[in-house]
């Protein structure tokens, strides 16, 4: 009886260190895996997407220009698309010419959104005095898709004080 229960034991001890499953099982397990996920965007698709932002917000154009921003659109982590409407409808009226510029532009494209940050410089010349004005600093924006478009989902600026 004694040798019966030490011959099971030294069995199952040989058993415990044997691979339940076979290598071809285990190969055909991780062959499986997932294909990453296609990114929202192309760089073809950021670049077109920011050639219509500086031309419509150069021509001044608000419909045009407030049409590339997400209806959920937020700017400065409080403007939501009224107060992005009013910000941009002052700018533009009050403007007789206006020029966009980005500067080190870093696009990051993901999954479900793009990110891009950017230096940017704004000469405004104004209606009435013909006053030039320069405005510069660092600029954040998000992209998402909406109806197959790119869309702005959020801006975040911040002017540079002049030295």
């Amino acid at each position: 009886m004694k040798s019966i229960f030490v011959t099971i034991s030294v069995i199952f001890i040989l058993l415990v260190g044997t691979p339940i499953y076979s290598p071809m099982v285990v190969q055909n397990l991780s062959a499986s895996q997932p294909s990453p996920r296609p990114l929202i965007a192309t760089e073809q698709e950021v670049e077109r997407f920011f050639e219509n932002y500086i031309e419509r917000y150069t021509a001044r154009n608000i419909e045009g220009f407030l049409w590339l921003f997400s209806p959920k659109a937020v700017q400065n982590q409080k403007d939501g698309l009224p107060g992005i409407r009013e910000v941009y409808s002052s700018l533009f009226d009050q403007s007789q010419a206006l020029r966009f510029r980005l500067e080190d532009r870093k696009v990051e494209i993901y999954e479900n959104v793009v990110e891009v940050k950017a230096r940017y410089e704004v000469e405004q010349i104004v209606k009435r005095s013909e006053v030039k004005k320069v405005f510069k600093g660092r600029i954040r924006w998000v992209l998402v898709k909406e109806g197959g478009l790119l869309k702005i989902s959020s801006v975040d600026y911040r002017n540079e004080k002049a030295p």
